[in-house]
């Protein structure tokens, strides 16, 4: 009898571990030698991740993606970045296949359900658009110039750079409505950086309800829910962290000035490159009851580094961090997605701008003080 209930707990127990494999990727790689490590990760919140070693010529991972939990994942060969050793990708529950000649993921093709043949068929029509020729090319001229600090290129390479990026976000949104079911529209329609909230909540509002069961559209909806509440004109929502010596500072504690609230981290260059600008408007407004709060994005463990950098630029106000990284608390609650970003609050506590940077900065400061 004790081996028949054995028996049946470790079939159940198999069973229960197969039933949750419910998403198998398999890579099909000319020349991919056996033995490397492949990584992957989820891009969402949960920091979803593991890895596979490769077989010769491939790989396959089993993981399961419950319901309401497809997103966007990393894949990546190797732990050091090379031309084609990662990928983005969009992906649910399924059996997924991955062919190509090599190296890496150069020109890989990829096959499966549904949210792969959209995905397919969106990337076909970007690739096709008269309007991008060349994009390819141009992000990476524009990433060669970042690298080496090339301002004057970069700068010059920007009115193009525009230009591209309206064009593919134009193409994008029309895509998106015209599949109003697809898993991956409120995908697409999260990554518009360059599209108003507002316009994107309109569109969202035209996609069916099985389009939005998945982890880029709960975070859009999070973004639109919160952007009512820290809208200006809205009170700013209280916060508490610790400061660079571990004593809690909060936002209340600023009550009867204008305060600019900046998110930013040491690892930032937009940011390191704005401070100047802050350190600038700091000087100018201190002594006209004008302050700054910073919040970093530092990493667990960057604790030195943002130490570092708060010395370095010469920032001499209040600075707080749970070291979190892009999940910096203060950040999620206000639905920071990119940094350098700021929020520039009333001596009542209410936000009256956001987002300012260089001479926008200055101006405003100039108006209200």
């Amino acid at each position: 009898m004790k081996k028949t209930i054995a028996f049946l707990a470790a079939a159940l127990t198999t069973a229960a571990a197969q039933a949750q494999q419910n998403t198998t990727i398999t890579a099909t790689i000319k020349d991919l030698p056996a033995g490397q490590w492949v990584y992957w990760r989820s891009q969402g919140g949960d920091d979803r991740r593991d890895s596979v070693q490769t077989t010769a010529g491939g790989f396959t991972i089993k993981t399961n993606i419950a319901p309401g939990e497809a997103d966007f994942y990393i894949i990546q060969i190797g732990k050091s970045y090379s031309d084609n050793s990662v990928f983005l990708y969009y992906l649910d529950k399924g059996n997924i296949t991955i062919k190509g000649d090599g190296p890496m993921f150069k020109d890989a093709v990829f096959g499966g359900p549904q949210f792969v043949k959209d995905n397919n068929g969106y990337s076909a029509m970007m690739k096709q658009a008269p309007g991008l020729k060349g994009q390819a090319d141009l992000y990476k001229q524009a990433n060669k110039l970042y690298a080496e600090n090339d301002s004057a290129g970069l700068a010059a390479l920007q009115p193009k750079i525009k230009q591209m990026q309206e064009e593919s976000e134009k193409l994008t949104k029309q895509w998106v409505l015209q599949h109003p079911a697809s898993g991956i529209s409120a995908s697409l329609l999260s990554h518009l950086n360059d599209t108003p909230l507002d316009e994107k909540e309109r569109i969202f509002n035209k996609l069916s309800a099985a389009a939005k069961e998945n982890g880029p559209a709960k975070r859009l909806a999070h973004s639109i829910r919160v952007n009512k509440l820290t809208g200006i004109g809205s009170m700013a929502l209280d916060f508490t962290q610790n400061d660079t010596l571990g004593k809690p500072v909060s936002l209340k504690d600023f009550r009867g000035k204008y305060v600019l609230v900046d998110f930013w981290a040491s690892w930032c260059h937009p940011c390191r490159d704005e401070n100047p600008n802050v350190v600038a408007a700091f000087k100018k407004y201190n002594s006209k009851n004008f302050t700054v709060l910073g919040v970093s994005l530092d990493q667990p463990n960057g604790k030195e580094k943002w130490l570092n950098a708060i010395h370095q630029d010469g920032l001499t106000w209040t600075h707080v961090s749970d070291l979190k990284f892009w999940n910096n608390a203060v950040a999620k609650q206000y639905d920071i997605g990119s940094i350098p970003s700021n929020l520039l609050i009333d001596p009542s506590g209410k936000i009256i701008a956001k987002d300012l940077h260089g001479e926008e900065l200055e101006k405003k400061l100039a108006e209200v003080l």
